[in-house]
């Protein structure tokens, strides 16, 4: 789902900030920004149960009427009754059901569904991610952050958790921030938009050969982006 705009005590704008990639918020999430128009972003809500593949299509239907590049995750043998517990089936239905109330809108309900999938699955990364994205969509941006921490905790190269987190790293700790998408490029070579931003962070700190490096290979792996520095 999109990254919220506005204030916050964990996310301070900056003319540098504004410059990196990020999602538009729509719906009960937030509104757009009515002053620019940020670069897209993908933004990543998963499901664990191929199964559910017959109801994608209601999911995608409602994500479009604001969302950008959002794409939908299936775990391996998630079907295989055999495979799953009664705690993993139990988490995994919850998190079916966390998945549906966040398309439609309701993220009260849908904030209910991921801690109760987080009951049965403490360490489910993706519980965690999609509430983190909830609580950036509330402006609880500290919270975000813990959320995304903890998806990383279960795996370290979790790609949308490093990103989103550096995100909100950037102002106040524009090193992590920069660590953060390095993190986030060793784990997906092609991941456009995470080389971008670690191009304008490098060049913001000095390292201009390195960051026009990596704002090249960006641009190179999706064309439709362009270098803030040559408009």
């Amino acid at each position: 789902l999109a990254r919220p705009v506005g204030g916050g005590s964990a996310r301070v704008a900056t003319n540098l900030e504004d410059n990196y990639l990020e999602g538009r918020v729509s719906g009960s999430a937030g509104t757009n920004r009515a002053d620019k128009e940020p670069l897209v972003k993908p933004r990543i809500v998963f499901r664990t149960r191929a199964s559910l593949a017959t109801r994608s299509a209601a999911i995608v239907a409602v994500m479009a009427m604001g969302l950008a590049a959002c794409s939908l995750v299936d775990s391996p043998d998630a079907d295989s009754p055999s495979s799953v517990s009664p705690d993993e089936g139990k988490a995994s239905a919850a998190l079916d059901a966390g998945l549906e109330a966040h398309a439609a809108g309701d993220l009260t309900g849908a904030a209910v569904n991921y801690k109760e999938t987080l009951k049965y699955d403490p360490k489910n990364q993706y519980a965690f991610y999609n509430l983190a994205l909830i609580d950036e969509a509330a402006g609880n941006y500290g919270l975000a952050e813990e959320k995304y921490q903890a998806a990383l905790e279960t795996d370290p190269a979790y790609v949308p958790a490093l990103f989103n987190l550096a995100i909100l790293r950037t102002s106040r700790d524009p090193e992590e921030a920069i660590a953060l998408y390095r993190r986030a490029v060793a784990a997906d070579r092609k991941n456009a938009a995470a080389w971008l931003n670690l191009g304008l962070l490098l060049r913001a700190a000095g390292q201009m050969k390195e960051g026009d490096k990596a704002v090249l290979k960006a641009i190179a792996l999706d064309p439709t982006l362009q270098d803030p520095s040559s408009s």
